[in-house]
């Protein structure tokens, strides 16, 4: 079942370690951007968990192991933000039905998704089962930076980061899931940084229009051209759900390029691309609090260029 998970060859040997030793944690975060395999790993871990074979573990073909891929264990559940924020009565929820025991499985597993949504009123309430959890309790905790969580969450859990994978590799899973031609394959890893999930978007069509955009806006950046970047920016203006998405590209653009700089291949100062990352990250989390309220995306836009383009 390992092999669902392309790449991320340290990851698959700590799993290996970990069903060998016979020690299962009891909690895990998961993390990394959008579409690196966050899911998978997680029904991964799911199945080792729950999985009753006596050869590999996770097996990958008991009926365990099938229902667990198929979302559809009575022992497995699945919790997640409702809005923007993972509201305290949903930790609640969680922390009294981790007491049950479990209905078929030697264990229970809980996978708790955008779990940085989690405000520290909801993560202080679900330390309470965290610090002394049931002895047949897992929980795998998604995000997409681990630092979003208290220090006290992250001492109690192990830390899988996910990487994406070599582009052979992820050609080849993209090459498992669509009949698209091979230069449309890599062109669409190259736009989305070897990211798997994000290039598959961009192959349908989902996400080409905010992936342009999001290379073409950190270019103006680049160029120190405001109104190119204003241009860009324009038919966002009374797209919300375009600029929502607009906005994740652009940080993840972001994100790329500084790492770009820790490795001196960057062609932004440091200063300017953590603005970029900065800037965006705070405009995400603003409409996130203001989720259902108005919101001149317009007025939004030109913030931002006026902040992205002041002078440093």
């Amino acid at each position: 079942m390992l092999n669902q998970l392309y790449g991320n060859a340290e990851i698959k040997q700590t799993l290996k370690s970990i069903v060998t030793s016979g020690r299962f944690p009891h909690a895990f975060i998961i993390e990394g951007e959008e579409g690196s395999g966050r899911r998978t790993l997680a029904k991964i871990i799911t199945a080792a968990a729950l999985c009753e074979s006596d050869s590999d573990v996770p097996c990958g073909k008991c009926r365990i192991c099938d229902l667990v891929n198929k979302d559809g264990h009575c022992d497995a559940l699945t919790y997640g933000p409702e809005g923007a924020t993972f509201k305290v009565s949903t930790v609640r929820e969680i922390r009294e039905n981790a007491y049950i025991m479990p209905i078929e499985a030697k264990r229970k597993v809980n996978i708790l998704l955008d779990c940085d949504k989690m405000n520290e009123s909801a993560q202080n309430a679900f330390l309470k089962v965290l610090e002394e959890p049931p002895r047949f309790m897992v929980f795998i905790l998604v995000c997409q930076n681990a630092a979003s969580l208290l220090p006290t969450v992250r001492s109690r859990c192990v830390t899988l980061t996910m990487q994406n994978p070599d582009s052979d590799d992820a050609v080849d899973c993209i090459l498992a899931k669509t009949d698209k031609p091979l230069d449309d394959i890599r062109e669409a890893l190259d736009s989305a940084h070897g990211n798997i999930g994000r290039a598959m978007k961009i192959l349908s069509g989902e996400a080409a229009k905010s992936v342009k955009a999001a290379a073409d806006f950190m270019e103006a950046v680049r160029q120190n051209d405001r109104i190119c970047a204003l241009k860009i920016l324009k038919p966002f203006e009374k797209d919300r759900l375009g600029f929502n998405s607009f906005l994740a590209e652009l940080r993840l653009a972001a994100q790329e390029e500084c790492k770009l700089l820790a490795l001196e291949k960057g062609r932004l100062s440091v200063a300017r691309a953590s603005r970029v990352l900065r800037l965006t990250e705070n405009l995400e989390a603003s409409i996130r609090r203001h989720v259902g309220q108005p919101l001149s995306i317009s007025l939004n836009c030109t913030a931002l260029c006026a902040q992205i383009f002041s002078d440093l």
